[in-house]
């Protein structure tokens, strides 16, 4: 009989959320350039109209399988294999990116290079409120390009190395593990379907009940960051520092640690965490999102006028962009500049009419500058 790990396809999709292969025999081919940067537009062009189909069938199954036996020191177990297998397969990578999105998310290529004769496409994945980064590393198999690894920022590593880890530490505890504690491991289908409700209070209710070895692991730990980030901002807090504790020297840190000093109202050091990430990713403009937002809470006008100035010259149609650029202006009394811009949005339709309101109550000198150059 095939032993398949209970609840792994639940816990896999949750991962994927949070933050994949049967024989094939036709062989490895390098991909060029041109290829891959062809790859990029039709990845950005399907997410744009929240199709996932093609990012769901995004990986290479043969060398992907490869990738997570080589991260393992001991031999996997054929059925342990065989479940994560399905398990990916049922974790529909595209979706969970399309469901990230919320209403003004975006699904868009940093940049395309070269790495040890394979090419990589870095994208960033932008979405209520939230910010992550994936680094495809592309393989060809026949005519179609796939993706023999994906990089995920916010668990600082490939996704084959944290299956890899997730077998290993299954096939270690689960066959000697009580049957109580294994129907507990079960209970992460109930996680998912109470996060997917949005009842984050129930959701750590039942991940508290998880064995205290299994919440040790990155991947519990990142969807307990999860379930915490909707239970407010105490919560979030103590969620990010025990991952923390756990994983200090992870290079994720700089992701989640732009969090941990807000919370903290610690904006110096979140924004040295804003640059950090920025020098690891090796720049992303969209970082001047971010900076600008610390500047801001440091009340240092200057500085937040002209990371919103750069951002918008990058991203003219980031709609929390202009709105944080009419915003400064407005604070650096530059009243042409943000009059000017309101017209703008106004004319394209570019913010919506309860975007600009909100600004108007926000800043009632704006409100009266816009009434005046009527």
């Amino acid at each position: 009989m095939v032993h398949r790990p209970p609840a792994l396809s639940f816990l896999l999709a949750l991962f994927i959320g949070s933050v994949l292969l049967h024989s094939c025999t036709m062989p490895e081919r390098p991909v060029t350039k041109e290829e891959a940067m062809e790859l990029s537009r039709k990845i950005e062009k399907s997410v744009a109209r929240h199709n996932s189909t093609l990012l769901d069938k995004i990986f290479d199954e043969r060398g992907f399988a490869r990738r997570v036996r080589a991260e393992t020191n001991i031999s996997l177990d054929k059925g342990l294999l065989e479940g994560a297998i399905e398990g990916v397969q049922k974790a529909r990578f595209g979706q969970q990116i399309v469901q990230g999105l919320g209403t003004d998310g975006s699904y868009q290529l940093v940049k395309q290079y070269e790495k040890d004769n394979h090419q990589h496409l870095l994208f960033r994945l932008y979405g209520n409120g939230n910010i992550n980064y994936h680094d495809y590393e592309l393989v060809k198999r026949g005519d179609t390009i796939k993706a023999i690894d994906i990089f995920v920022y916010m668990s600082g590593e490939n996704i084959s190395k944290t299956l890899a880890q997730t077998l290993m530490m299954m096939q270690s505890n689960m066959r000697d593990m009580p049957k109580a504690d294994q129907e507990k491991i079960n209970k992460i289908n109930t996680i998912k379907a109470l996060l997917a409700q949005r009842d984050f209070i129930k959701a750590g209710q039942v991940y508290d009940e998880l064995p205290a070895e299994f919440k040790k692991q990155k991947i519990f730990q990142l969807i307990h960051i999860r379930i915490s980030e909707g239970q407010g901002t105490e919560s979030y807090a103590a969620a990010l520092n025990e991952y923390e504790s756990l994983f200090p020297n992870e290079p994720n840190m700089y992701l989640m640690k732009v969090d941990v000093y807000v919370l903290k109202k610690d904006y110096a050091k979140a924004l040295e965490s804003v640059n950090k990430l920025d020098s690891l990713i090796d720049k992303d403009p969209f970082q001047d999102y971010y900076r600008g937002l610390m500047y801001k809470l440091m009340q240092d006008t200057t500085q937040s006028l002209e990371c919103f100035e750069r951002l918008h010259a990058y991203m003219p149609g980031f709609s929390k962009g202009m709105i944080e650029l009419i915003a400064a202006y407005t604070r650096a009394g530059d009243m042409n500049k943000a009059v000017q811009l309101v017209k703008q949005v106004k004319a394209d339709k570019s913010l919506s009419p309860e975007a600009i309101q909100m600004l108007f109550t926000l800043h009632p000198d704006l409100q009266k500058a816009v009434e005046a150059a009527r």
